[in-house]
């Protein structure tokens, strides 16, 4: 046997009795180990990360290593094997492309880091049973989406939300939230993040200041130190209660057509002031002198109409008549102009 041989064996005979050597490495002895170190290593999502092999240095002699991980990732797997090392070959087994070995330190390399690698790594050298030390990743990424917002109760102008936190609270504690809202079926996103940002990080907020008898939709975005989340899932779609009228007609024009009759025309109030279903008009009108009588309603029950001739009024006479909507919930605040019939005949005050 030539001296370079008898080395060889000599140094892979040292190896094996001081490291041991052993063919059945069970993963779940490494955590049967109470006195086993472990070291945590903290790293942002997006950074690129290198692992340290414990117990390897510059001279340690490594025949064969394997680089494990446990409870890595949502995937349920107990333990991946990422990497192993033979002696001329290097076989990655996850993530090729982004996970790599260094063959001088046999660091394991991840570039970059993604949230999904958080776990415990082991680092197996020369078929050992158990490691030097685990490496415990934390990987530190903005949160996961919350889940879909529940509207559980709701006014005509204002909803109370609910939501369920995100699932994986690994990426760091829940500063506060933000709270999108979209108007209408086919509305848009805030783009840029704006919307209700909460003081804290509790799971519940009323929403006010909303408009009546509108449709609404909700997302919620959680926010940690290192930004904010997707959003959610959107909430179902709701509409708020029904609220009388805030907006009145505008009367464009007022005059009489005859003695006995007077013409109005107008424009309709702002869709968004009538607050529920436009059902219509109501026309009111009495003679100026006559508080005390009692005001005639006529009620056109078509939004569509945006004028109307009253009939059968008295000869040369100042009425005040006044225009409102209304809607289920009643009318709204009117509007009213002065108007003198036409002279002519004979005058009949009514009695």
């Amino acid at each position: 046997m030539s001296p370079r041989v008898f080395s060889e064996v000599l140094a892979t005979a040292v190896v094996v009795i001081v490291l041991g050597f052993t063919t059945n490495v069970n993963a779940a002895s490494v955590y049967d180990i109470p006195h086993l170190r472990r070291e945590k290593v903290f790293m942002k999502a997006g950074a690129n990360a290198s692992l340290a092999c414990p117990g390897v240095g510059e001279q340690s002699i490594v025949i064969n290593l394997e680089w494990l991980c446990m409870r890595c990732g949502s995937s349920g797997v107990s333990e991946i094997k990422l990497v192993e090392f033979m002696g001329e070959s290097t076989t990655v087994w996850e993530h090729r492309g982004r996970i790599s070995l260094n063959q001088e330190t046999f660091s394991l390399n991840l570039q970059p880091v993604l949230s999904q690698d958080s776990g415990e790594y082991v680092c197996l050298v020369n078929n050992r049973p158990t490691p030097e030390a685990i490496v415990k990743l934390v990987v530190q990424d903005v949160p996961p989406p919350p889940a879909r917002p529940l509207i559980t109760n709701f006014t005509s102008r204002s909803v109370y939300l609910s939501w369920a936190p995100p699932l994986d609270m690994q990426n760091g504690h829940i500063l506060h939230y933000i709270i999108s809202i979209r108007v209408g079926e086919d509305g848009g996103w805030d783009e840029d993040m704006s919307g209700i940002e909460t003081s804290d990080n509790k799971t519940f907020y009323t929403v006010a200041n909303l408009r009546p008898f509108t449709v609404y939709s909700f997302r919620i975005i959680a926010v940690n130190a290192l930004g904010p989340s997707k959003p959610s899932k959107e909430s179902f779609y709701m509409v708020t209660l029904r609220e009388v009228p805030d907006g009145k007609p505008t009367i464009t024009t007022a005059h009489n057509t005859s003695a006995t009759s007077i013409h109005i025309s107008w424009r309709p109030p702002t869709p968004d002031s009538i607050h529920g279903e436009f059902l219509g008009y109501r026309v009111a009108y009495r003679q100026r002198d006559r508080s005390s009588q009692p005001l005639k309603e006529i009620f056109i029950r078509d939004p569509n109409v945006n004028s109307f001739t009253i009939q059968n009024l008295d000869v040369y006479s100042q009425y005040l008549v006044s225009l409102q909507v209304f809607n289920p919930e009643g009318h709204g605040p009117s509007t009213t102009v002065l108007v003198m019939t036409d002279e002519g005949g004979e005058f009949y005050p009514n009695r």
